[in-house]
């Protein structure tokens, strides 16, 4: 995306400089004012995070410096900044700009350019050939047979960070609890963690919504949800980006144990249960609520596939003997709604601006 930019950055008078580091990427116009008798400096800092590089506020504020020293090296005293953010992530900007910086962003799952109004004039004439371009790019991914960023099927370990941690976590306490026998106080972590409706509701040991996710009750169980998570779980993390995946998968683990425990409870079952799956049920929910949302968009997995796999994974926990299926349906439909709540409040947000 980058160099189309350059190309529409020189027709409007910029070139492209090498500064001492990989990103991001530098063009720069002077131009001479005869009012003050001094050259003013315009530049453009594209900062393309889809490339998985992240930098924190300090970091790229350190690269600033460095622009502006090579603008004073120039003898160019008075310039004036844009920064082009490229990212999907909702928190990037807030994470490198402050309020007096004047930024841009583009929204590649979107194509689509936000553009504040806090820059300078000559800048504003960028905003309606960038758009063009976003524009047309969309249009020839819509008629492509070229695979599309929206939903890759290259799992960038970068962009799943998240997911891979709670696998993580998820083996090592199998690990800990199925071969090493990890007890506390001599009681087994399964008897302590596990969910069921006497405990929390009548004990009030609230913890348990939590803790169940993270224990599994032998070695089948914790490779299938594994799996399937490591799979769904990337694609979701990819296309949402962090923050919003870990709330998705969290808050649907913990609506899943809440509807076993009730329905449970309505049938006076005593019903002690762990695993992942409330919550993967839920991450299959969002994955199928961001397809539904963004279905006029191209994805190399699509919405008939999803509901397939969905609807073959709770008939499998239909047919099968001891499975929660109290909790799967309501994970499922708690990480659908999770997902469609968040999505509007962040097109809400980008409205906005």
């Amino acid at each position: 995306m980058y160099s189309d930019l350059c190309t529409i950055f020189e027709t409007m008078g910029f070139e492209t400089i090498p500064i001492n580091t990989k990103e991001p990427h530098i063009n720069l116009k002077i131009t001479f004012s005869e009012e003050y008798q001094t050259e003013h400096g315009y530049v453009i800092v594209t900062l393309d995070e889809t490339s998985g590089i992240r930098y924190s506020r300090e970091q790229f504020e350190h690269i600033s410096y460095q622009i502006r020293d090579f603008l004073q090296s120039k003898r160019c005293m008075n310039y004036h900044f844009l920064y082009i953010l490229i990212s999907d992530d909702d928190t990037s900007a807030g994470r490198l700009f402050n309020n007096f910086q004047s930024y841009w962003r583009i929204i590649p799952s979107q194509a689509k350019l936000i553009a504040y109004e806090n820059c300078d004039k000559l800048f504003c004439g960028l905003i309606k050939p960038i758009e063009n371009y976003l524009i047309s790019e969309y249009t020839t991914s819509m008629h492509s047979d070229k695979k599309t960023f929206y939903l890759t099927d290259e799992f960038n370990p970068r962009k799943i960070y998240v997911n891979l941690i709670l696998i993580s976590l998820n083996i090592i306490i199998f690990l800990l609890t199925d071969i090493f026998n990890w007890s506390i106080n001599g009681i087994p972590v399964e008897d302590i963690g596990s969910i069921s409706w006497m405990e929390v509701f009548n004990m009030h040991e609230y913890y348990r919504v939590l803790t169940h996710m993270f224990l599994h009750s032998g070695i089948d169980h914790i490779f299938n949800n594994m799996i399937v998570l490591f799979f769904i779980g990337s694609y979701l993390e990819q296309y949402i980006g962090h923050p919003k995946y870990t709330c998705i998968y969290f808050l649907s683990g913990i609506i899943a144990g809440c509807t076993s425990m009730v329905y449970n409870m309505f049938q006076n079952n005593y019903v002690v249960s762990v695993g992942a799956s409330g919550a993967i049920f839920g991450v299959m929910g969002g994955l199928l609520a961001v397809i539904l949302i963004q279905q006029h968009k191209t994805h190399n997995i699509d919405m008939k596939r999803v509901a397939f796999m969905v609807f073959i994974s709770l008939y499998g926990g239909f047919t099968s003997q001891g499975v929660d299926n109290a909790a799967h349906f309501g994970g499922f439909i708690g990480g659908l709604i999770i997902t469609f709540i968040i999505t509007m409040i962040t097109k809400a947000k980008d409205g906005k601006h």
